[in-house]
Protein backbone atom coordinates (compact mmCIF):
# COMPACT_ATOMS: atom_id res chain seq x y z
CA UNK A 1 0.00 0.00 0.00
CA UNK A 2 2.63 2.97 0.65
CA UNK A 3 4.34 1.46 -2.69
CA UNK A 4 1.32 2.55 -4.34
CA UNK A 5 0.95 5.67 -2.15
CA UNK A 6 4.94 6.98 -3.38
CA UNK A 7 3.98 7.94 -7.17
CA UNK A 8 0.70 10.11 -5.33
CA UNK A 9 2.78 11.75 -3.14
CA UNK A 10 5.67 12.66 -5.95
CA UNK A 11 3.01 13.83 -8.09
CA UNK A 12 0.83 16.17 -4.59
CA UNK A 13 4.44 17.65 -3.90
CA UNK A 14 5.06 18.28 -7.89
CA UNK A 15 2.00 20.26 -8.24
CA UNK A 16 2.17 22.09 -4.74
CA UNK A 17 5.45 23.49 -5.66
CA UNK A 18 4.55 24.72 -9.06
CA UNK A 19 1.74 26.39 -7.44
CA UNK A 20 4.03 27.92 -4.83
CA UNK A 21 6.23 28.86 -7.49
CA UNK A 22 4.03 30.99 -9.58
CA UNK A 23 2.63 32.67 -6.79
CA UNK A 24 2.93 36.17 -7.11
CA UNK A 25 2.79 39.81 -5.15
CA UNK A 26 1.08 41.15 -7.55
CA UNK A 27 -0.03 44.32 -5.43
CA UNK A 28 -0.52 47.07 -8.36
CA UNK A 29 2.28 49.18 -7.82
CA UNK A 30 4.32 50.21 -11.06
CA UNK A 31 7.41 49.71 -9.58
CA UNK A 32 6.48 46.09 -9.57
CA UNK A 33 8.75 43.66 -10.86
CA UNK A 34 11.42 46.47 -11.09
CA UNK A 35 13.01 45.41 -7.34
CA UNK A 36 15.73 42.38 -8.79
CA UNK A 37 16.33 44.74 -12.08
CA UNK A 38 19.79 45.51 -12.81
CA UNK A 39 19.58 48.98 -14.80
CA UNK A 40 22.73 50.58 -16.56
CA UNK A 41 23.75 53.73 -15.60
CA UNK A 42 23.45 55.87 -18.47
CA UNK A 43 20.67 58.45 -18.90
CA UNK A 44 18.80 58.41 -21.80
CA UNK A 45 17.07 60.72 -24.06
CA UNK A 46 15.09 60.56 -26.57
CA UNK A 47 16.30 63.60 -29.08
CA UNK A 48 14.19 65.10 -31.93
CA UNK A 49 16.19 65.94 -35.10
CA UNK A 50 15.08 68.95 -37.40
CA UNK A 51 16.40 69.69 -40.83
CA UNK A 52 15.86 72.02 -43.39
CA UNK A 53 15.43 70.55 -47.34
CA UNK A 54 19.33 71.43 -47.90
CA UNK A 55 19.78 69.34 -44.68
CA UNK A 56 20.93 71.88 -42.38
CA UNK A 57 20.13 72.02 -38.54
CA UNK A 58 17.05 73.87 -37.71
CA UNK A 59 17.12 76.92 -35.55
CA UNK A 60 14.25 76.93 -33.30
CA UNK A 61 13.52 79.83 -30.54
CA UNK A 62 11.82 77.59 -28.50
CA UNK A 63 10.05 74.33 -28.29
CA UNK A 64 7.86 72.57 -26.27
CA UNK A 65 6.43 68.84 -25.52
CA UNK A 66 2.55 68.63 -24.62
CA UNK A 67 1.10 65.30 -23.03
CA UNK A 68 -1.53 65.12 -25.21
CA UNK A 69 -4.11 62.97 -22.62
CA UNK A 70 -4.16 66.10 -20.09
CA UNK A 71 -2.43 69.42 -21.84
CA UNK A 72 0.68 69.20 -19.19
CA UNK A 73 3.94 70.84 -20.19
CA UNK A 74 6.57 68.20 -20.26
CA UNK A 75 9.03 70.18 -22.08
CA UNK A 76 12.95 69.19 -20.32
CA UNK A 77 14.14 72.34 -19.27
CA UNK A 78 17.57 73.59 -20.94
CA UNK A 79 20.15 76.17 -19.95
CA UNK A 80 20.99 78.89 -22.45
CA UNK A 81 23.98 77.03 -23.20
CA UNK A 82 22.18 73.58 -23.63
CA UNK A 83 19.56 75.19 -25.63
CA UNK A 84 22.20 76.89 -28.14
CA UNK A 85 23.58 73.72 -28.79
CA UNK A 86 20.44 72.20 -29.61
CA UNK A 87 20.18 75.11 -32.10
CA UNK A 88 23.42 74.55 -33.74
CA UNK A 89 22.94 70.69 -34.17
CA UNK A 90 18.80 70.70 -35.23
CA UNK A 91 18.77 68.39 -32.13
CA UNK A 92 16.12 69.01 -29.51
CA UNK A 93 15.00 66.45 -26.52
CA UNK A 94 11.80 65.05 -26.42
CA UNK A 95 11.77 63.51 -23.10
CA UNK A 96 14.37 61.89 -20.55
CA UNK A 97 14.52 58.98 -18.34
CA UNK A 98 13.16 61.78 -15.55
CA UNK A 99 9.89 63.18 -17.56
CA UNK A 100 8.08 59.58 -16.70
CA UNK A 101 7.37 57.20 -13.49
CA UNK A 102 8.77 53.55 -14.21
CA UNK A 103 6.74 51.90 -16.23
CA UNK A 104 4.21 54.68 -17.42
CA UNK A 105 3.03 55.13 -21.44
CA UNK A 106 2.22 58.97 -23.03
CA UNK A 107 1.54 60.35 -26.25
CA UNK A 108 2.98 63.54 -26.49
CA UNK A 109 3.51 66.36 -28.94
CA UNK A 110 6.37 68.13 -29.78
CA UNK A 111 6.01 71.76 -31.14
CA UNK A 112 8.81 73.82 -32.33
CA UNK A 113 8.46 77.30 -32.72
CA UNK A 114 10.42 80.32 -35.11
CA UNK A 115 9.69 83.64 -34.60
CA UNK A 116 6.44 82.68 -32.05
CA UNK A 117 5.22 80.77 -35.19
CA UNK A 118 4.67 77.20 -34.47
CA UNK A 119 6.33 75.68 -37.87
CA UNK A 120 6.65 71.82 -36.17
CA UNK A 121 4.64 69.57 -34.96
CA UNK A 122 4.88 66.29 -34.72
CA UNK A 123 3.20 63.34 -32.37
CA UNK A 124 5.21 60.64 -30.33
CA UNK A 125 3.89 57.65 -27.85
CA UNK A 126 6.79 56.97 -25.62
CA UNK A 127 7.14 54.47 -22.90
CA UNK A 128 9.32 53.87 -19.67
CA UNK A 129 10.28 50.27 -18.33
CA UNK A 130 12.44 49.60 -15.20
CA UNK A 131 14.95 51.49 -16.48
CA UNK A 132 15.00 53.57 -19.12
CA UNK A 133 12.35 55.55 -21.70
CA UNK A 134 11.46 54.07 -24.98
CA UNK A 135 10.38 55.34 -28.22
CA UNK A 136 7.21 53.14 -28.83
CA UNK A 137 6.15 55.52 -31.90
CA UNK A 138 6.85 58.58 -34.05
CA UNK A 139 9.32 59.50 -36.11
CA UNK A 140 12.47 61.01 -34.51
CA UNK A 141 14.19 62.73 -38.17
CA UNK A 142 11.64 65.68 -39.18
CA UNK A 143 11.93 67.89 -42.45
CA UNK A 144 11.08 71.23 -42.09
Amino acid sequence: MIKSLKPFIVVLFLIIATILASCNNNDDDSNSGCENTVCTEEFRTIIVTIKDQSQNSVVLDSFKVINIENGDDMTVLLSSSELEMAQQSGQYPLLNDSSLEINQERKVQFKGFINNQEVINSTYTVSTNCCHINLVSGVLDLTL
